[in-house]
């Protein structure tokens, strides 16, 4: 970081704008002499605030007890009236802190201490940008439509389309190309005052609907009778060992810790897990939560052979859906296993494939996530199939994202993908010779390390449409 040179007088001491770096100090030049004693000048670090926040009060305080003033060393950037900072533009920020000496309270005489300075980059404001296009399209009814996108800031977006081979964009006209998951982004390139912003939302051109939205339902405790719209059954599951309100089934005799809901537009359905820090009380714990949702039409399996209909992969690359955890869930970093049962049947049981999904951010995420990242986790004794243990592979796919959401470990995951090379092979023959009957969204470790209110909640929010693409 650039140290600024600021003319005066006495000794100035710099301190370099890291987030860790909370204080520094300064000693009067006089070192006790005839100016008087020795006094130092503590400043806490004051970054971290945004532009358009308002101003940041200034904290320091010198040993003497004596007060301590502030100026700003770079006006252009921000001002200093008083014991506040306020944030003018982007780019660095030198407060400094002084005590110009003077008599105690009980007339002890001390000498100026060093002026003492914080320096810190000045951010831009983060906007929220509104992108809410059709979950999918039908090519017999729809071959383009309008693109809008609405930022918090009031400032206008562009559009793109990452997917050129399935979808092209003319201005906010979005036009339908071919079969396939049209993925789409919405930018906005920010300001002096806002960063830059972009959205992706996937549009699956005529597509396999598992689901469509939610009949109306829910309550407390878990619920097996809800419903999507297309008449699939779902099964929506919070359940915690802490409760004690039964084996992988919560009720509502333990009050509002798990229960579930579906919006009044019949678009959301959340599974939510709430639980007071205070019934912890040690020893072993676990919990999950999961939402289960069948293909039109079907309420289960077959349990004397296999399940007809569903839905039957045939040139689909992709699971597309939207999905969302809190916040708590999102800091303590826990992933979502995503199942697609089929209908196969032997030995009692059901072929089942699945693959890892992390969210690049808490809130509502719009994902595509490939038929080819599905392994067999369950064969159920078929010969001729190779099974990827969901403890020991599945589960152990790597984060690709940063803290921001950024995809920097996507190597890795890839490479912990190829690892399962010849179960997602298995994966990609079964999904061509049966179909899916249930997909399953599992959070497997719900506890969370972080609670608001002294509450551990672990909520998971499925919206619009769940469609293969």
């Amino acid at each position: 970081m650039t140290k600024k040179m600021i003319p005066q007088t006495r000794k100035l001491t710099v301190v370099a704008a890291c987030a860790f770096l909370a204080a520094c100090g300064g000693g009067g030049g006089g070192g006790g002499g005839s100016e008087g004693r020795f006094q130092v000048i503590n400043f806490k670090y004051p970054g971290g605030n945004t532009l358009l926040n308002g101003p940041t009060t200034l904290t320091a305080t010198a040993t003497s007890g004596l007060p301590v003033s502030f100026r700003s060393g770079t006006t252009t950037t921000c001002t200093v009236a008083d014991n506040k900072v306020t944030l003018l533009a982007a780019g660095e920020c030198l407060v400094i802190a002084s005590q110009p000496g003077g008599a105690g309270s009980d007339g002890t005489k001390w000498a100026a201490a060093d002026d003492t300075s914080q320096l810190f980059n000045v951010l831009k404001h983060a906007q929220v940008l509104a992108f809410t296009p059709p979950d999918y399209v039908l090519s017999t009814t729809t071959k383009s439509i309008s693109l809008s996108a609405t930022s918090d800031a009031g400032l206008p977006a562009t559009f793109s389309s990452d997917t050129p081979t399935i979808c092209s964009i003319s201005g906010s006209t979005l036009q339908f190309l071919a079969k396939g998951s049209c993925a789409v982004s919405a930018k906005q390139a920010g300001n002096e005052s806002y960063k830059e912003t972009t959205t992706q939302r996937f549009i699956a051109v005529d597509p396999l609907v598992v689901a469509d939205g939610f009949a109306p339902g829910g309550g407390r405790g878990s619920m097996n009778n809800l419903k999507t719209k297309q008449g699939g059954g779902v099964t929506a599951n919070p359940w915690d060992s802490a409760l004690n309100a039964g084996w992988e089934w919560c009720d509502a005799s333990a009050g509002d810790w798990c229960y579930s809901k579906v919006s009044t537009d019949g678009a959301t359905l959340d599974s939510a897990l709430h639980i007071r820090d205070t019934v912890f009380t040690g020893g072993w714990h676990y919990g999950f939560n999961r939402i289960d949702i069948f293909a039109p039409g079907l309420n289960g399996f077959n349990s004397s052979g296999d399940t007809v209909g569903g839905l039957q992969v045939t040139t689909e690359k992709a699971l597309g859906f939207t999905l969302g955890l809190n916040t708590d869930l999102y800091a303590s970093s826990k992933p979502i296993v995503v199942h697609l049962d089929l209908g196969k049947r032997n030995n009692g049981c059901n072929v089942t494939l699945s693959t890892l999904v992390w969210a690049p951010l808490s809130g509502l995420i719009s994902y595509a996530v490939p038929l080819s990242n599905f392994a067999v986790t369950e064969a159920c004794g078929l010969p001729g199939v190779t099974v990827a243990s969901l403890d020991n592979d599945v589960r152990k796919l790597p984060n690709p994202y940063d803290s921001n959401g950024t995809p920097v470990n996507d190597a890795d995951f890839k490479a912990a993908l190829d690892k399962m090379a010849t179960s997602r092979a298995s994966a990609a023959t079964l999904l061509q010779s049966s179909n899916v009957v249930r997909t399953r969204f599992w959070l497997m470790d719900p506890n969370v390390d972080r609670k608001t209110g002294g509450i551990f909640a672990s909520d998971l929010t499925v919206k619009g449409a769940i469609t293969i693409q």
